[in-house]
């Protein structure tokens, strides 16, 4: 099981994040407390900041080398796509995502696939190969809730990526994993990628009539 709590007020954000593993471990993800500054804004009132420098300051924040700062630019990456619907921009940002995100931090790639799983402008993603090869490195991970992320994050995209065979391939595995948090990833990608790539749902159905 995986949750995330957030609790938000005007000038604060607390993230609070627990990991169930299948024997019933609990990780728990120290709460981190950060001021958020919402894009375009400032505190004396001043105009709305352009698309490169918005972005400059979430890379500068993704690049910190505190996790609050880097969790607070994660979250206001969605802000950043609606603002600013750029293909440029769009490729640019999602491929840093993507770096960060094969880091492998359980905690970051929670936030990344939140993010990914509000993201309405997948289609102006230029470089779609190398953001998803940097996103499916994570597929070959020793940790199982990794795993369940990356699949779980590659369902969230599935509607630009439906029919690559190697992602079908690691689904049909890890359906099979005696992992329960990876196997319901796997159970949820499918159903996702089923909805987009008929050859999957066909390939996947007789899988399961086995």
């Amino acid at each position: 099981m995986l949750c995330v709590h957030y609790e938000n007020s005007s000038r604060h954000c607390v993230y609070a994040m627990a990991i169930t593993i299948g024997t019933g471990k609990v990780l728990k993800m120290a709460s981190v407390s950060a001021r958020l500054s919402i894009i375009g804004e400032t505190s004396s009132g001043e105009p709305d900041q352009d698309a490169n420098s918005a972005l400059t300051e979430l890379d500068k924040g993704l690049r910190s080398t505190k996790v609050g700062e880097q969790c607070e630019a994660i979250v206001r990456f969605p802000r950043l796509f609606e603002k600013y619907p750029f293909p440029i921009l769009i490729n640019s940002a999602c491929l840093k995502l993507a770096e960060l995100f094969e880091l492998e931090q359980i905690f970051i790639e929670f936030l990344i696939l939140k993010v990914m799983q509000t993201q309405k402008h997948l289609d102006k993603i230029l470089n779609l190969d190398e953001f998803v090869h940097r996103l499916y490195a994570v597929i070959h991970s020793n940790d199982p809730v990794a795993r369940a992320l990356t699949l779980r994050t590659l369902g969230n995209i599935a509607s630009v990526i439906s029919e690559r065979k190697s992602i079908h391939h690691s689904i049909r595995n890890s359906l099979d994993s005696h992992d329960a948090v990876e196997m319901k990833a796997a159970i949820y990608a499918t159903a996702k990628f089923a909805a987009q790539s008929k050859s999957f749902a066909t390939n996947i159905c007789s899988k399961i009539e086995k």
